[in-house]
């Protein structure tokens, strides 16, 4: 069964584009956390069904397969162990970055003895600082800046070209002390090739990071290394302040964009809640459910709600460690009794064209988070099936929803706004100039726009057709 389901993983891999290999890490960012706070709280069961669900998504993810091979190490099942490392090498064969970087001067067989030997007590545990150490620390398992360097140093041994400029694609996921990366300046700055390229001088490859929630503030250690040309965030306004406060450094804005790909074929589950809803008006809510989600208002709304008039989609994997009492409360009732209108389906979609389908049947979207300060591709879906969507009236989505006309921000505690604009978005038509303008501005034109001016800011002689 396990090797059926590997050729059907596989195939899947084959039919990704590239763009959309590349949005896997973000989809499954939250199963891999959990997934990594099972292997701590000794559960490595659950650990390998976090695993499973990442690699439904993309087979070809080093996380994924690590956090495979840890699980079937604590479960005695080296079997699975082997299978993942297997796995990894096939679609890495020159990548060993499924090992710790800090130990890159031993063998192969040194490294997965290693690795499956050491993970019980935690990589962070080992280097951490003394005052962030142990089992309290809230970035134990975040990346170590260090290694950051060292996959830098040993990648530019293997390739023909210099790299005129890094571009690290997700800082949220690395620890943020002062002391970690000055580490990592001295040895990003020792180990760097010296550069004789056109426009480029020579030392430490300069690099760029994306962060998608950042502080208020720039207090990051990175921000200190002498290496770093500047971070990119997906708020304007973020940019704007950081930039003010550190104006030594880059700041640089990209649009949140989001794929609006189809099944070829019509979709089962698309069609079973048109088949449920039978007319009325469809309200879609979904992703992974947890604090932002704002559950307990969602189940509230739906209570309210004329049930001869509306019916309600819940789709995704709910977080239950993320949920306060009242969301915990809302969830309970929802799995025990749930509303009659309202249709329900746990766990996360591994296809996005099944959650895009989902979205075209539906009539409007549900989007009011409760303190959601970031961006959302829910307003990049909502545009791009012109469905008008509901926001929370506060911060960065209820700007954007307000900026470009395509749904209603309410307050995020109000039910009693929300099933009136629900009404009015019935009532009216958000304007086809709207959508088609959110469109333009966060496009795949508009990020490799803003894409191109980032890398000139940055001294990066670009040319043209390359």
């Amino acid at each position: 069964a396990r090797d059926q389901l590997r050729k059907i993983e596989k195939s899947k891999v084959v039919s990704l584009g590239f763009f959309a290999k590349s949005m896997t890490a973000l989809k499954t960012y939250s199963t891999l956390t959990s997934g990594r706070a099972q292997l701590a709280r000794k559960k490595p069961l659950e650990a390998l069904r976090h695993a499973e669900d990442m690699l439904a998504v993309n087979l070809k993810s080093l996380a994924a397969l690590n956090l495979m091979a840890q699980a079937g190490r604590d479960l005695d099942a080296h079997f699975i162990s082997i299978e993942a490392l297997e796995i990894a090498r096939e679609y890495f064969p020159r990548n060993l970055q499924v090992l710790d970087w800090d130990v890159l001067r031993r063998n192969v067989a040194q490294r997965v003895v290693g690795r499956l030997g050491r993970m019980v007590a935690g990589l962070g545990a080992r280097t951490a600082a003394p005052e962030t150490a142990g089992k309290d620390d809230p970035e134990l398992h975040y990346l170590e800046p260090l290694e950051f360097a060292q996959r830098v140093r040993e990648a530019v041994k293997k390739v023909a070209w210099k790299p005129h400029l890094i571009l690290n694609m997700y800082m949220d996921l690395y620890r943020t002390d002062g002391p970690r990366w000055q580490a990592f300046d001295r040895e990003h700055t020792q180990q760097a090739p010296a550069r004789k390229l056109s426009g480029v001088p020579a030392g430490p490859i300069p690099w760029v990071g994306l962060r998608f929630i950042p502080w208020a503030t720039p207090g990051e250690g990175y921000y200190q290394t002498t290496s770093l040309s500047g971070m990119c965030f997906l708020d304007q306004a973020v940019v704007a302040t950081y930039q003010a406060q550190l104006p030594e450094k880059q700041f640089f804005y990209l649009p949140d964009i989001t794929h609006a790909d189809l099944p070829q074929s019509p979709n089962a589950l698309a069609l079973e809640i048109k088949r449920q809803a039978q007319g009325r008006t469809i309200v879609f809510m979904g992703g992974t459910i947890g604090a932002t989600k704002n559950l307990a208002k969602w189940l509230a709304l739906i209570l309210r709600a004329d049930p001869t008039r509306w019916f309600f989609v819940q789709i995704g994997e709910v977080h239950q460690a993320a949920l306060n009492a009242e969301d915990h409360a809302a969830d309970e009732q929802i799995t025990r009794s749930p509303p009659a209108n309202l249709f329900v389906k746990t766990g996360y979609l591994p296809d996005e064209r099944t959650f895009n389908a989902i979205i075209q049947a539906s009539d409007i979207l549900f989007a009011v988070y409760r303190d959601f300060t970031i961006s959302s591709n829910m307003l990049g879906k909502a545009a791009a099936f012109e469905k008008p969507i509901l926001v929370a009236d506060n911060h960065l989505m209820g700007d954007r929803v307000r900026h470009y006309g395509i749904g209603k921000a309410v307050p995020q505690d109000d039910v009693g706004l929300m099933l009136s604009a629900l009404t009015d978005l019935t009532n009216e038509t958000a304007t086809r100039g709207g959508f088609g303008a959110y469109r333009d501005d966060f496009s795949q034109d508009a990020l490799r726009t803003h894409l191109f001016n980032m890398m000139a800011r940055c001294g990066v002689r670009l040319h043209s057709g390359k």
